[in-house]
């Protein structure tokens, strides 16, 4: 492949960590109940709980199976529509914050070998973009971790569903990508850990992918997978046919082979 080509990067899992989500969830739970209460409602901890915990795991399954992104206060809505409250609107307003802000309580951290990886793409020409679901966590409270961790720094460009209206694994989120960087949508490589949104959201897109795969579960044939960072640009480079750094290149930016995929059933 010769011209300019667009390193798709998720986040969540790929480039930073989950972080504590218990001690998320556990935070969202007590500004939740606290608020609720201070309205005048009378429902327990326990209620709460169970509302949140619930339509939080409703959500996401929707995003990733629908591609689908709900509106913060929307979300909002739906954790409290368990407890019969959702239809008061200044109750949704003061929860829209605790709800967005409650993912820095889980201290996401960077995954070993990122910023190295990212850096090692540049080098192999690659316009860098993250592409991030985003749900609960805007695109101004991701860009808050990602300035925390320094890797807005590195990148081109970011693409939120949040922004968008629409998540991965919709083909429009990929298209987007490509759109922004001007390229040809078979010029871009995504590369993410969820085996849906990422890696055949992007193949059905026209993109090629990478499997991000550290847990090391058996390879498929539809896409290469890595289970380090390191192997990131290299593997990238070779889902495009882009040729091989020489040694002399490979010793000054590190980098590494992908890990070939095995002909293995899904």
């Amino acid at each position: 492949m010769t011209g300019r080509w667009v390193l798709s990067v998720d986040l969540w899992g790929t480039l930073i960590t989950y972080g504590d989500r218990d001690a998320e969830a556990r935070w969202r739970i007590r500004e939740f109940h606290t608020a609720i209460t201070d309205f005048g409602y009378v429902r327990t901890p326990e209620q709460v709980e169970v509302s949140v915990r619930q339509a939080r795991a409703d959500t996401l399954d929707h995003q990733r199976t629908t591609g689908e992104q709900l509106p913060v206060r929307e979300q909002v809505k739906q954790l409290l529509s368990g407890l019969g409250l959702a239809d008061d609107e200044p109750l949704v307003d003061v929860l829209v914050i605790p709800h967005t802000h409650a993912v820095l309580r889980a201290c996401p951290d960077v995954i070993t070998g990122a910023h190295a990886a990212l850096r090692q793409a540049k080098k192999r020409g690659a316009y860098l973009t993250l592409t991030s679901n985003t749900l609960a966590t805007p695109a101004q409270v991701t860009q808050q971790i990602l300035e925390g961790h320094h890797l807005s720094e590195l990148l081109d460009d970011a693409v939120y569903s949040s922004d968008l209206g629409i998540a991965k694994p919709r083909r429009e989120v990929f298209e987007a990508v490509a759109a922004r960087a001007g390229v040809p949508i078979e010029h871009v490589v995504h590369v993410g850990n969820d085996w849906r949104t990422d890696v055949l959201g992007a193949l059905e897109a026209g993109c090629r992918a990478v499997w991000f795969n550290p847990r090391k579960r058996p390879s498929r044939p539809q896409a290469p997978d890595i289970w380090d960072l390191s192997q990131l640009a290299e593997a990238a480079a070779d889902a495009l046919g882009i040729p091989a750094v020489t040694p002399h290149a490979a010793a000054e930016g590190g980098g590494g082979n992908a890990h070939p995929a095995k002909e293995t059933p899904p």
